[in-house]
């Protein structure tokens, strides 16, 4: 059965952070799951309101995850990149968001703004768009890249994008709704970024990545790359990062032709 979880308005988001950032400082009252907002909302039919315990618990594990990765530790650096991937992962994992509760922006609203923006701010500072739902909410995004680049449960290194893109890397993928919302072609891509690092490196990723993707992103819209099988794509996406490569880097660099199968 689906567990409900609370959702937040996107107007009453905007008022909650108002009152959190008073002349840019930022002030919080802790989280309480027996006493939230009036503006909080559940779905009307379709499952079981979650209890105030198990909210508890969420938070409880998210913050957990934040303390090993500096939160509140003086002295101890913090580890955002780290942070990101772990969340990424234990979302994935988390049985209320295996269902349609986590397609719905307001319920990653409520979560970094009512249920730990203290996280959030240690993150992201306070910046507005890291609380409201979408793309850019901080723990929505770590959620909507672990789901679409994840290996699968069974393989021998199902976290291996996620451990090894680059944030730029991330955000062209997860953030271009022609390949994030197409978890074959983000994977085939991050993919061919791993590949594709370890031939220029990393510290030359950058430029080659933005302009692999444009091209990849044009392509896709005249053929259908998703039907290509995983060999074919794989080529097909090595072709794009060596044209890339070459346009950016100058010189002849050079991987399979598209239509040569990946070895």
């Amino acid at each position: 059965m689906t567990i409900l979880l609370p959702r937040l308005p996107a107007a009453a988001a905007d008022r909650l952070l108002d009152q959190m950032f008073p002349a840019g400082s930022f002030k919080w009252q802790e989280f309480n799951p027996d006493c939230l907002p009036g503006e909080v909302r559940y779905a009307a039919t379709g499952g079981t309101v979650i209890q105030p315990a198990r909210l508890k618990r969420l938070r409880e594990e998210i913050v957990e995850l934040a303390i090993e990765c500096g939160f509140g530790r003086t002295g101890i650096p913090a580890d955002h990149s780290r942070f990101d991937m772990e969340l990424g992962q234990w979302s994935v994992s988390c049985p209320e968001l295996d269902s349609g509760e986590a397609l719905r922006d307001d319920v990653w609203a409520f979560m970094t703004t009512v249920m730990a923006p203290d996280v959030v701010y240690w993150r992201f500072g306070a910046a507005r768009t890291r609380y409201l739902g979408g793309i850019r909410n901080a723990f929505q995004r770590t959620w909507i890249r672990a789901v679409t680049l994840d290996h699968g449960d069974g393989h021998p290194d199902r976290w291996e994008l996620l451990r090894e893109l680059t944030e730029d890397a991330l955000v062209q993928i997860t953030e271009r709704p022609s390949i994030g919302a197409n978890p074959v072609i983000a994977r085939a891509l991050g993919e061919g970024w791993v590949r594709a690092a370890a031939r220029y490196g990393k510290h030359r990723m950058e430029d080659i990545m933005r302009l692999a993707t444009l091209r990849l992103r044009i392509r896709n819209e005249i053929r259908v790359l998703s039907f290509l099988s995983k060999q074919s794509l794989a080529a097909f996406v090595d072709a794009e990062f060596s044209c890339a490569a070459a346009e950016i880097l100058g010189g002849s660099v050079s991987f399979p032709d598209p239509q040569t199968p990946h070895k």
